[in-house]
C-alpha cells in the first residue's frame, strides 16, 4: 500500500496532515482497486465496454454507518483505451507496479527490480516469444511521453551479438524502457571495452539496473571466423590483422583454443564446428569474467551481490535462451 500512500501525498501536498493523508489514502485506495481490475482482467474490461457491467467504488463511514459513493474511476476510460497487461499473479510479482511501472512502462519513478526478479521477467518473456505467444504489445503516446518526460530505469543491462537474427528485445518480450542494450559482433568486451564498460557503468549506476547478462548465441559468424582463423594459424605465428573484423577475430581467437582444450580433455578431437560451438559457450563466461576483472565499478557490485551478473546461449532453431548461470571464475570469486 506504499503507492497508495505515495499518490494521496501528491494529491494533497505537503501540507497536509497524517490524519488527512491517511483518509484520503482510503479513497485512493479504492480507485487503485478499480483501475487493477480495469488493467488485468480481460473478462471485466470487455463487459464495461460494452455497458453491461458497472465498476463503483465506495467507502463505508464506522460512525455514522452511511456508505459515501465514488462512482466510476476517473481513469476508466483511458485504461479501457490502453492494451491489457498480464496479471501480476501470473509473473509471480505482489505489485503490479513493479512489472509494468507506473506509466505502464519502467520509470525512475519505480523502485529497482532486484537482479533475481529481473531475470525471472526474461525467463518468462523468452517463453512467450518461444511459443509465439509475446504479451509486450504496442506503445501507446502517454507510454512514450512518460519515458520521454521521467527518464528510463530498465530492469535487465544485455550485453548481445549484433547478428540481426537475435533481436533483443523482441527475445525477451520487453517494453521500451525495459532492457538497456549493447551490441557487437560476438559480444565481446575486448575491442569496445571503452564503450561497453563505460555504458554498463551508467546503466548499473545512474540508472541504478540490478542485473547484466551476455548473451551469445548458436551459429555465431564471429565466432565460427574465429574458430577457423585460430585452427588456421594453430602453431604459427599469426600475420597482424589488417582491418577491424581481423583484429575482432583474432581477440576471439583465444575463445577457440580454449573449447578446444576443453573438448580434448575428454579424449576426443574436436571438429571444427564442434569447437565453435562450444566457443560460444566459453565466450559468454569470458566476457562477464572481462567484465568483473577491468571495470572496478562492475567488479565490486557483483560480487558484494548488488548486481546479479547473468549468462545465456540464445538457439537460433528453438528461439529458447539456455541459461548458463554465473561464470565458474565469478563463482569462485565470491566462494560458491
Amino acid at each position: 500500500l506504499t503507492k497508495v500512500a505515495q499518490d494521496a501525498y501528491q494529491e494533497l501536498g505537503q501540507n497536509a496532515s497524517e490524519e488527512q493523508l491517511a483518509k484520503h489514502a482510503v479513497k485512493v485506495n479504492v480507485f487503485h482497486s478499480i483501475n487493477f481490475l480495469l488493467k488485468f482482467s480481460q473478462p471485466i474490461r470487455d463487459l464495461v465496454a460494452k455497458g453491461e457491467l458497472e465498476v463503483q467504488g465506495a467507502i463505508y463511514d464506522l460512525e455514522s454507518g452511511q456508505v459515501k459513493f465514488l462512482g466510476q474511476s476517473p481513469k476508466q476510460a483511458e485504461l479501457l483505451a490502453s492494451k491489457m497487461h498480464v496479471p501480476p499473479g501470473v509473473a509471480g510479482a505482489s505489485d503490479s507496479s513493479v512489472l509494468f511501472g507506473l506509466h505502464g512502462v519502467r520509470t525512475p519513478e519505480d523502485p529497482p527490480l532486484p537482479g533475481p526478479q529481473a531475470l525471472k521477467l526474461l525467463k518468462e518473456g523468452n517463453l512467450r516469444f518461444a511459443k509465439g505467444a509475446p504479451e509486450a504489445g504496442k506503445v501507446d503516446a502517454q507510454m512514450r511521453k512518460a519515458l520521454a518526460d521521467v527518464g528510463q530505469a530498465p530492469h535487465t543491462a544485455v550485453l548481445g551479438c549484433a547478428d540481426s537474427r537475435v533481436p533483443l528485445e523482441l527475445v525477451f518480450d520487453s517494453l521500451p524502457g525495459d532492457l538497456f542494450v549493447l551490441r557487437n559482433a560476438g559480444n565481446t568486451c575486448v575491442h569496445s571495452e571503452g564503450s561497453v564498460l563505460g555504458s554498463l557503468e551508467f546503466c548499473i549506476g545512474a540508472l541504478n539496473t540490478k542485473l547484466i547478462l551476455i548473451l551469445g548465441h548458436t551459429n555465431c559468424g564471429a565466432v565460427k571466423g574465429a574458430t577457423s582463423q585460430y585452427l588456421k594459424n594453430k602453431g604459427s605465428t599469426p600475420a597482424e590483422p589488417t582491418n577491424a573484423l581481423g583484429a575482432l577475430l583474432m581477440g576471439l581467437s583465444d575463445v577457440a583454443g580454449q573449447a578446444e582444450k576443453e573438448l580434448s580433455a575428454t579424449g576426443s578431437k574436436p571438429s571444427e564446428k564442434e569447437i565453435s560451438d562450444a566457443a560460444v559457450k566459453v565466450n559468454v563466461f569470458k566476457s562477464m569474467d572481462y567484465l568483473v576483472e577491468n571495470s572496478k565499478v562492475v567488479g565490486q557490485k557483483v560480487i558484494s551481490g548488488e548486481v546479479t551478473l547473468e549468462g545465456g546461449v540464445y538457439d537460433l532453431d528453438t528461439g529458447r535462451v539456455q541459461w548458463l548461470g554465473q561464470s565458474p571464475y565469478l563463482k569462485r570469486l565470491r566462494g560458491l
